[in-house]
This record gives structure tokens, sequence and C-alpha cells, in this order.
């Protein structure tokens, strides 16, 4: 292998590995603004504030996570590793299937909180209505983030797992 292939190698790990660590770190932001979004007793403002966050970490989520799958095909074509000959690149296909579906599930809800909040602050006459449907979606919203996190963690470590010795090719940890 030449150093310029063993470069590209590792810089589109390096990216792969980055974007998986920036989707974790955003998306448990996005968890801990939550808390706020759905406190009917806090400051409106603030409660907005911290939804219109979230929906914008929530766009750049959504773009690394569609940036994830490009970058690790790039990656298995760069170490001729084709999509569907391994098992564990076989689960990883599997788990990214399941975080899309969860992925749609939640979609909906940081809109949600954003659009209830911004009626609220225009004055809506529901006010309750509004806060109980803020803390149910995104209280129904929580197991579809744990999966999609443990999800991530199992890709992971499935990929670490899977990492051979560059000059041995044998499975570092295997």
């Amino acid at each position: 292998m030449n150093d310029t292939h063993s470069l590209a190698e590792f810089t589109l790990r390096g990216v792969h590995a980055f974007t998986i660590a920036a989707w974790l770190l955003f998306d448990f932001i996005v968890y801990w603004l939550h808390f706020k979004v759905k406190d009917a007793r806090a400051d409106l403002h603030e409660r907005l504030e911290r939804a219109h966050i979230m929906h914008g970490i929530d766009t750049v989520v959504a773009y690394i996570f569609i940036g994830t799958l490009p970058i690790g095909i790039a990656l298995a074509w760069l170490t001729n590793t084709p999509l569907f000959s391994t098992e564990w690149l076989n689960w990883k296909h599997l788990m990214y299937g399941l975080i899309i579906v969860a992925a749609i599930v939640l979609i909906p809800v940081s809109g949600t909180a954003l659009r209830n909040l911004e009626a609220m602050k225009k004055g809506a006459p529901n006010v309750d209505e509004l806060n109980r449907q803020i803390e149910r979606d995104m209280n129904r919203a929580m197991p579809w983030v744990f999966l999609i996190w443990t999800l991530i963690i199992a890709m992971t470590l499935i990929s670490v797992l899977n990492i051979k010795c560059p000059h041995c090719h044998q499975l570092i940890f295997g």
C-alpha cells in the first residue's frame, strides 16, 4: 500500500470517526436542551430560545447523519471492502437502517415544540394544551433517542473491533 493511499484511508477514517463523535455530541446537547423546552414552568422566552437552538442543532445532526453514509461507502471502497461482503458491515447497515426509522419518528418533535412555543408567544389561548403536547411528544421521543445512541455506540464498537493492522492485515482486536 502506497503512502498516498494510507494517508487517504487514515484521513477518511478520521473524518468518519469525527462525524460519528459530532453526531453523538450534538444529539446529547439536544437531549440536554429538551428538559428546559418541555418545562411549562420555565420562562417562555428561554424555552423558545432553547427550542430554536435545538431545531438548529437537529438540522446539523441531520446533515451529519446523512453524511456518514457516503463517507462510510467511500471508506469501504478505499479499503477494497465490498459493502455487503462481511457480517460486521451487514450489521452496521442494519443498524443504520434502524436509525433511519428512528429519525423519521423523531423529525416532527423539535418542530412541534418550536411551533407551539411560537404560538404561545403570539398569545395562543390554549397554552396548557400546547405545553402538554410538547411534553408528551418529547417524552415519547426519548426511547427513540436512546435507541439511536445505543445503535451508534454498537456500530462504533463493531468498527473498532474490526480495524485491521495496516501492515499485517490482521484484525487488531481479533
